[in-house]
């Protein structure tokens, strides 16, 4: 078997294996926050978030290397930004990311960038196989 057939049923085995994990996990309340329920801190929105995580994309978090989180501002971003009231006026929330007012997207980024921290913030280690 040549190693470009070989690659591709790699790729296809991986690609199902994320499939089948979406597929088989139940359906996780990510519906936007009223006011009244808003986080007004990143430790408050990194808490009620990862829960709600599907393990794919964990993964995908936690493998993003660090210089390339801003890959992660239209999909993690997005939902951080309808969830949590960015673009609804939950200023303290934006105060709290930003340090001062700021632009939604801009509020966005240093959460993501907790939720990345806080994904890494455990060592991982393989399964220790002893022969």
């Amino acid at each position: 078997m040549n190693y470009a057939r070989r690659g591709l049923l790699i790729l296809l085995a991986l690609v199902s294996v994320f499939v089948g994990i979406l597929i088989a996990e139940p359906r996780i309340d990510r519906e936007p926050l009223g006011p009244e329920n808003w986080p007004v801190t990143v430790e408050g929105v990194v808490d009620d978030l990862l829960p709600r995580l599907y393990l794919a994309e964990k993964l995908m978090i936690f493998f993003t290397k660090k210089e390339r989180m801003t890959s992660l501002h239209f999909d993690l971003g997005l939902l951080i930004r309808n969830r949590y009231g960015l673009w609804r006026g939950n200023e303290k929330l934006m105060l709290a990311a930003c340090g001062a007012p700021c632009h939604p997207d801009d509020a966005s980024m240093p959460i993501v960038e907790a939720v990345w921290q806080a994904l890494h913030r455990y060592q991982w280690k393989p399964a220790r196989i002893d022969r």
